[in-house]
């Protein structure tokens, strides 16, 4: 391994492993659950963008930045074989550099949360808890960390209590009930998984590569679950969203989550049909980001 000349410390760092694709996803997140939200629980009027959004959206970042320490230090032995470019590998940073800047990402994430109410303060408490209980999870417990579904599983809960902090403050969950409410879990965490299984969705998985899902599943109950995912998410939103029941006249933009399960599919078609060797990662990011945007469509014109 070669040891690089130290560039900036934590600041490259964050810019480097979270710019730019972090902060648009993790606003896009956020404003999506809210518009869901809004739909499900039968608000009064349409979604719109609120001082509690803005503060969520910064906490989440925050946190985000605490997650992506902890993750590049957990995976460090696996980064060396796998990302020999990452900055911890080459020693553009240390562990412990990243240990004392994950104090003020933490300190920030909850005083901003704490900004918008109790709940939201508790919710960034849990999720970064429980990233330190997963990197101590999967230290302790070989199966956990090598493989690659248990890992997935484990994760879960994270997004989970993202999206259940995005819940939190305004505009509120409204007549939406217990049920409905895990329901958005869902479809959340079911487009994350889906973006995150077709990384890792391969014809050609190296035999020492433990977090290939191919590796542990094959090629096609792989690349079968990254559709079934996407698709799941869509048609769960649509369930719950029911735009048939409200959209009158803007039913365009109330049906657009359904449009986005073309993404998956094609998705599918080119893996399945057209036999490339990596299933396509471009295409499932570019779905998370239409279906969140026409979420957001969606609670722009509920009424």
């Amino acid at each position: 391994m070669t040891v690089l000349r130290r560039t900036g410390g934590i600041g490259a760092f964050l810019v480097e492993r979270c710019l730019p694709v972090y902060p648009v996803y993790l606003a896009l997140w956020v404003i999506a659950v809210e518009s869901m939200v809004v739909v499900v629980g039968q608000s009064s009027g349409p979604w719109r963008l609120s001082w509690d959004t803005a503060l969520k959206i910064m906490a989440l970042n925050a946190a985000g930045a605490f997650l992506r320490m902890v993750d590049d230090q957990k995976d460090l032995d696996y980064d060396r074989v796998h990302n020999p470019d990452r900055p911890l590998v080459q020693g553009r940073i240390s562990t412990r550099e990243l240990r004392i800047a994950m104090v003020p990402a933490a300190a920030v994430a909850a005083l901003l949360a704490a900004m918008v109410s109790g709940w939201t303060a508790v919710f960034v408490a849990l999720i970064l808890g429980y990233s330190l209980v997963l990197w101590w999870w999967e230290s302790r417990v070989p199966v956990v960390r090598d493989n690659p579904l248990v890992n997935l599983a484990a994760a879960c809960p994270a997004q989970f209590l993202a999206t259940g902090f995005a819940m939190t403050g305004r505009p509120g969950v409204g007549d939406a009930s217990w049920g409905q409410l895990a329901a958005v879990l869902l479809v959340f965490t079911t487009a994350f998984l889906h973006v995150e299984l077709a990384r890792k969705t391969t014809r050609v998985a190296a035999a020492d590569d433990l977090r290939s899902y191919s590796r542990v599943i094959g090629p096609t109950a792989s690349g079968g679950m990254v559709l079934v995912l996407g698709v799941s998410a869509v048609l769960v939103e649509m369930l719950l969203t029911s735009p048939w029941s409200w959209a009158g006249h803007w039913w365009p933009i109330a049906w657009l989550p359904a449009v986005a399960a073309v993404l998956p599919c094609l998705s599918a078609w080119i893996f399945f049909v057209r036999r490339v060797e990596v299933h396509p990662r471009g295409l499932p990011t570019l779905f998370v980001i239409v279906f969140y945007l026409a979420i957001v469509g969606q609670g722009l014109v509920y009424h």
